[in-house]
């Protein structure tokens, strides 16, 4: 990280390292679930991305 950076550039850094390790957490851990878990996680899911907004 150099020091020149602002600060704005570690955020967006920080903030998509923390959405790749969460992409790959739900990407790896999703064939080990058995399908009928599996649909109903991702119902969970989109439930949940339907923000009020």
């Amino acid at each position: 990280m150099p020091q020149m950076a602002p600060l704005w550039w570690e955020y967006l850094f920080l903030s998509f390292s923390t959405l790749m390790m969460i992409m790959m957490i739900i990407i790896y851990h999703s064939p080990n679930v058995q399908p009928a878990k599996n649909t109903k996680m991702s119902k969970k899911m989109m439930n949940q991305m339907n923000w009020p907004w």
